[in-house]
């Protein structure tokens, strides 16, 4: 079972609620910054990075007249890449992408990327390209590949689509779902469907859940009880599944951004749980209360990777029930008790607890997940909170031809999948963004107790409800 988010795979409480109309005005009624990866020259531009440095050369080396050598491919890559398969499987790339630029940035974070390259100015097949590497030592490239990509995300018989249409569809890919796509007020922060299928309705949001942990953050970052600046220590005591920085060494520290945009864009547990660690869960359930959620109670107290992990795999069924069901009291103590004494969860377990995977863990609703965005808009202009927020919820897109339509993209998005019965839950969350425009939403979240989600299905209806969306 692993918990992460796809690749095509904060609600600030900053004063009373009387100066609510200032802090819109701050946040939403000031113009969008520009793009996180701005276009210069028809080429999408990333920041430093291990990862993002990685593929800067690997375009250098699919320049017109270069050729890679074993010698290159072992100065650039992990010793478990054979740097003669390597080298001619880069040389192999420079006829189709010969010149390659970035045209459309999927994810960029400091550990992996996810981009569409191509030659300027060449029709498709363009090149998907994912690629991770180490943060620490020689920054070595840990996993790279490229395969075409047509252009779209979506199967043929989705591309005609209306909207209620996509809706409606959504609704039969997985046996508990729902979809939200509407608009959030600037000047009240509402949130309005447009279209909805079963929008207030509670379902497992794997990932999305770490929308929580980040509002808790910048509220803290907001109210100078924590740096930005700050570093953040590797630590045994919260390394989580699942997580790529587990393969880095203790000890390391990372900025806050990076560790922000790690648990965000990516989905990294561990980044989640030193994350969850520094904030502290009072700060994010008070953040919870004033998220907008129906039902604070429902999310409170939440729980960090390994804690939801050890409910999963470490009690027998009805002492982790009992929990979900306990008040929130017992459950505070039954954590404190139980659950933190036995440390991270790294795998294995005596239990396999799947029918909790839907039922008892992180839930919430479209519009929960829509409010939460509004409030973590809310956040000063120009202030490091919402800088962070930004920084965080901007990293992922999710699928290609999503920046190009918007000045600002935040995404979140999240699974729980059973090594035998496949994906129990997958969701999506985009909040998307023009200048002097209310923001549109896109969630579509789909639970199955059975199992057996097919992500390229969902990837398909939700381009096209993303390209409706871009096109209103």
């Amino acid at each position: 079972m692993n918990l992460r988010a796809h690749l095509v795979a904060a609600c600030l409480v900053l004063s009373p609620a009387a100066h609510a109309d200032r802090l819109f005005a701050d946040g939403f009624q000031i113009p969008v910054p520009p793009s996180q990866f701005p276009i210069e020259n028809g080429e999408r531009q990333i920041p430093s990075g291990p990862a993002a440095d990685q593929l800067a050369w690997i375009l250098g080396e699919l320049a017109s007249g270069e050729t890679t050598t074993t010698a290159e491919v072992s100065a650039h890559f992990v010793a478990a890449y054979d740097p003669a398969t390597m080298a001619s499987f880069i040389n192999s790339l420079r006829g189709p992408f010969a010149n390659a630029i970035v045209t459309d940035v999927v994810t960029v974070t400091p550990l992996a990327l996810a981009v569409v390259i191509a030659s300027p100015g060449a029709p498709p097949p363009y090149g998907f390209v994912q690629l991770q590497a180490h943060y620490t030592g020689s920054q070595l490239v840990t996993s790279f590949g490229v395969s075409n990509f047509s252009g779209s995300v979506m199967y043929p018989a989705d591309q005609a689509l209306t909207l209620n249409q996509a809706v409606t569809r959504f609704q039969t890919l997985a046996s508990d779902s729902s979809v939200l796509v509407g608009r959030i007020n600037r000047l009240t922060g509402t949130c309005t469907a447009v279209a909805q299928a079963d929008a207030g309705t509670l379902r497992a949001t794997g990932s999305i859940f770490k929308t929580w942990v980040l509002g808790g953050l910048t509220d803290q970052v907001a109210k100078g009880e924590i740096d930005l600046d700050e570093n953040v220590v590797l630590d045994s005591n919260f390394l989580a599944l699942g997580a790529l920085l587990d393969g880095e060494p203790l000890g390391t520290a990372l900025p806050l951004s990076d560790m922000t945009a790690l648990m965000i864009g990516i989905s990294d547990n561990a980044a989640t749980d030193h994350i969850h660690h520094l904030v502290g869960r009072p700060a994010i359930d008070a953040f919870i209360d004033h998220s907008g959620v129906a039902d604070a109670n429902v999310l409170k107290p939440l729980l960090g990777i390994s804690e939801q992990f050890h409910l999963f795999f470490s009690f027998p069924l009805a002492t982790s029930t009992s929990y979900v069901n306990g008040t929130e009291p017992f459950q505070q103590q039954f954590i404190d008790n139980q659950i933190d004494p036995l440390g991270p969860y790294l795998g294995g377990g005596a239990y396999n607890n799947e029918s909790l995977f839907t039922l008892g863990s992180w839930r919430a609703s479209p519009f929960d997940i829509c409010n939460a965005f509004s409030r973590l808009r809310r956040a000063p202009q120009g202030s490091d909170a919402l800088w962070l927020i930004d920084h965080a919820l901007g990293a992922s897109a999710a699928q290609p031809d999503v920046r190009d339509h918007w000045n600002r993209v935040w995404y979140k998005g999240g699974s729980l999948e059973s090594g035998s019965n496949g994906l129990l839950v997958l969701t999506h969350a985009w909040m998307l963004e023009n200048t002097n425009e209310d923001p549109w939403v896109v969630i579509a979240m789909a639970n199955a107790n059975a199992g057996g989600i097919d992500e390229y299905a969902v990837q398909s209806v939700t381009g096209r409800l993303l390209q409706i969306v871009a096109g209103m």
